[in-house]
């Protein structure tokens, strides 16, 4: 079983509390079957035979447990005299008092599942409640119930926060951590600390069932959360683009958001009544003045090539063969559009609309797109309050 604590009471009838965990022991029976696996403290991070895997778990059972801390008992519990034995008869009867269920999803890399969480985070908060809680234990409520019923984001920790759901005094909890190569791990854990309230009684041989109720509690958990795993998250790629790329000795700047030559530029390559598929320098040069009524002091031919090397580093442009002209790669199209469209669209809007105190009185003429944009500026008051953050002063 691997190591395990014992507490003995002092004084009759020599109560005993046994606290061991599970890792061990099937660790320990994938070593016996020679499968090789790979484990950090409670966590298998990769098994070459899954299937044996779960075999060696299921192997952990009542009676394993039982034998395990009888051992201990018979050993550490202070002894009775044959003649006390035939009159009192002692031994131990065994029930559970804490028991907690861990399911593990292991991640590849640390990066996507920092965002995901973040979401299941903000999420769970937003959406959990009593009836959220009570369909995830299995359970029903009446006007009888007394105990716990909410969702809790615990972030007492910095850095790692624990979702949890509490039902009377059992819980249910997800959370990250880490390995050696971060936080790769997503664990949903449900802790029992009364039975009874999975309809279960506490007695040892009982533990079958009882893993049976903490196991589909934690599916049902991961089933509320699928939708939140399987959705596309910021991996990085926004920030890739901000970082400089090394080429060769050269050391090239990244593309911001905030860039207003490097937004004109592309808002000029995608202009669909200007489109060419290919161009030289200075023909692009006389284009951007011409769209954006510039002079040529205002924007030399010698910042457009600037420009146009860190589009290249970046893939968004290319050069075509040996020849002097280039041309948008597919990534410059798909990209070029959401970044424009985003700064111009979007973004420079929003940041106007919500950094600027003085707030315009309604307009008598109707205008879709500006009353979009309040909307969405109230949403987002609407959701700082819904989230625990305080609005700026």
């Amino acid at each position: 079983m691997g190591p395990m604590s014992l507490r003995v009471a002092s004084y009759f009838p020599f109560n005993v509390t046994c606290y061991l965990n599970g890792h061990s022991f099937v660790a320990q029976e994938l070593t016996r079957a020679g499968v090789r696996f790979r484990k950090d403290d409670n966590a298998f991070l990769g098994v070459a035979d899954v299937a044996a895997l779960q075999a060696a778990a299921d192997r952990l059972s009542a009676a394993v447990v039982q034998r395990r801390c009888a051992y201990w008992v018979r050993r550490l519990v202070p002894t009775f005299s044959p003649a006390e034995r035939t009159a009192l008869g002692p031994g131990y009867r065994y029930s559970m008092a804490q028991m907690e269920l861990a399911t593990d999803i292991v991640f590849k890399r640390s990066a996507p599942l920092k965002a995901l969480f973040q979401r299941a985070c903000e999420l769970g908060v937003l959406v959990g409640g009593a009836e959220r809680t009570t369909h995830l234990f299995g359970r029903r409520i009446n006007r009888r119930y007394q105990g716990k019923l909410q969702t809790v984001l615990d972030q007492r920790e910095t850095g790692h926060p624990v979702l949890r759901w509490y039902y009377e005094t059992s819980f249910a909890k997800l959370y990250t951590r880490g390995d050696q190569h971060g936080d790769r791990i997503l664990r949903n854990e449900t802790c029992s600390n009364d039975t009874r309230h999975f309809g279960i009684r506490r007695r040892l041989e009982n533990l079958p069932f009882l893993r049976e109720k903490l196991a589909a509690t934690n599916e049902r958990c991961l089933a509320l959360q699928a939708e939140l795993l399987a959705s596309t998250v910021d991996s990085g790629q926004l920030a890739a683009l901000a970082r400089p790329t090394v080429v060769g000795q050269r050391r090239i700047p990244g593309l911001k958001l905030h860039d207003d030559r490097l937004i004109r530029v592309l808002e000029t390559l995608l202009h669909p009544a200007a489109f060419a598929p290919d161009w030289t320098t200075r023909q692009l040069h006389t284009r951007i003045l011409a769209r954006h009524q510039l002079a040529e002091p205002d924007y030399r031919l010698s910042q457009l090539r600037y420009d146009l090397a860190k589009l290249r580093a970046k893939g968004l442009v290319e050069r075509i063969g040996a020849t002097r002209r280039y041309r948008l790669t597919l990534l410059g199209l798909k990209l070029g559009v959401l970044l424009v469209k985003l700064r111009i669209r979007l973004l420079g809007p929003l940041a106007t609309l919500v950094t600027n105190s003085s707030r315009r009185p309604p307009s008598p003429h109707h205008n879709s797109v500006e009353t979009a944009f309040r909307e969405i500026d109230t949403a987002l008051d609407h959701l700082s309050d819904a989230i625990g953050l305080q609005h700026a002063a």
